[in-house]
C-alpha cells in the first residue's frame, strides 16, 4: 500500500472482534477499511448500519462522546501503513 498524501484526509474503519480482543477490518464492505476517502467512509457507516452496528457518532451536550457506538472504531489515518494502524487496534495485554 503506499502513502496517500497528508493533505487529504484518509480513515480506517474496524469493528470489535471479542475472540481476538482487538479492532479487525471488516469483511463484507464494498470500500478499503484502510485509508478510505471521506465518501468511501460514509459508504462503509452505510453498509455497517445495515450489517446491525450502530456507527452512532454524536458529541453530547457536555462535550463527551460517552454514547458512541464502541463496536466501530473510526479513526483518521492520513495514509499510515496498515500494519502500523492494525497494531494501534490491538487491545493492550496486561502482565
Amino acid at each position: 500500500m503506499t502513502q496517500c498524501p497528508s493533505s487529504i484526509p484518509r480513515y480506517s474503519i474496524g469493528t470489535w472482534d471479542g475472540e481476538k480482543e482487538s479492532y479487525t477490518p471488516q469483511h463484507g464492505l464494498s470500500v478499503p477499511s484502510f485509508n478510505s476517502t471521506r465518501s468511501q467512509l460514509r459508504i462503509a457507516m452505510k453498509e455497517l448500519r445495515l450489517m446491525g452496528y450502530r456507527c452512532h457518532r454524536f458529541r453530547d451536550e457536555d462535550g463527551s462522546h460517552d454514547d458512541n457506538d464502541w463496536t466501530v472504531l473510526i479513526e483518521r489515518t492520513d495514509g499510515k501503513h496498515w500494519k502500523e494502524i492494525r497494531r494501534g487496534w490491538r487491545r493492550p495485554t496486561w502482565s
